[in-house]
């Protein structure tokens, strides 16, 4: 998460960063820090085999 949190500093208002985790607790921790630091997440994790996918925006209008 933590490379996931410099990506989204780096980030315009709007823009949607796709984050992709193999860590169960990532189902937890990763929503989390998402609303602890302020961003946005677009929807429920979705799970694709053993990776779950996070769809992270950036607030603002863009």
């Amino acid at each position: 998460m933590i490379y996931a949190l410099d990506a989204l500093g780096q980030m315009k208002a709007g823009e949607v960063l796709l984050v992709i985790a193999d860590c169960p607790q990532s189902f937890r921790s990763v929503p989390e820090e998402v609303v602890k630091h302020g961003y946005e997440l677009l929807s429920e994790p979705e799970q694709q085999g053993q990776d779950l996918y996070f769809y992270i925006r950036v607030p603002g209008s863009g």
